[in-house]
């Protein structure tokens, strides 16, 4: 297992793998969510977004107010990087997300880059399909449902939902953490 690999998740899976194996975070989204809207933006120009220091919105401002009050996490931090919104979910004030954002993003290994996305917050079958289109050498998204792609990692505890509910704890049940991180394949059968 080579410790210096970066993971670019759509959610807080990526901390959950540097503390699997208590590892400093060379990425900075652990602790956060993007919607998948956002997500895709930002898989598609990763070093360009990446590199922006996030701005912190009011809720108000948010495109996706409504739904974060309905998740009551409407005094949760929200930032913004160009047009990409992040949902600064484990952090208690922006100041901080910032500063670890900041941080951990001067830490990528852009040499050993693996990235993840679930079919989760508001993830459509394009978002879904389009993921599999980026040129990343490692990358998957968690389904609920086979789409008949290469990226696939089918989630059989939320086969035929309308999205992933849980992919933090879970995943080792359908990924073999060791072998995605050496670079191995990866899928449990």
């Amino acid at each position: 297992m080579t410790p210096d690999f970066t993971i670019i998740s759509n959610n807080c899976w990526a901390g959950s793998v540097y503390r699997w194996y208590n590892l400093p975070y060379l990425t900075p989204t652990a602790g956060l969510y993007f919607f998948a809207d956002d997500y895709i933006r930002l898989c598609k120009r990763l070093k360009y977004y990446i590199s922006l220091v996030p701005e912190q919105i009011p809720l108000s401002e948010s495109k996706y107010e409504k739904i974060l009050v309905e998740r009551k996490q409407g005094s949760v931090p929200i930032g913004v990087i160009d047009d990409v919104e992040i949902v600064f979910l484990h952090y208690p004030t922006f100041e901080e997300a910032k500063e670890k954002w900041v941080r951990r993003a001067a830490r990528i290994n852009w040499n050993n880059l693996i990235v993840k996305n679930s079919e989760m917050n508001y993830c459509s079958r394009e978002h879904v399909m389009e993921f599999d289109s980026f040129p990343f050498d490692r990358k998957f998204i968690f389904t609920t449902r086979d789409y008949s792609i290469d990226s696939q990692v089918i989630y059989k505890d939320y086969f035929g939902c309308e999205q992933v509910m849980d992919d933090t704890t879970l995943f080792p049940k359908y990924v073999n953490i060791n072998d995605l991180v050496s670079g191995r394949p990866f899928l449990k059968k």
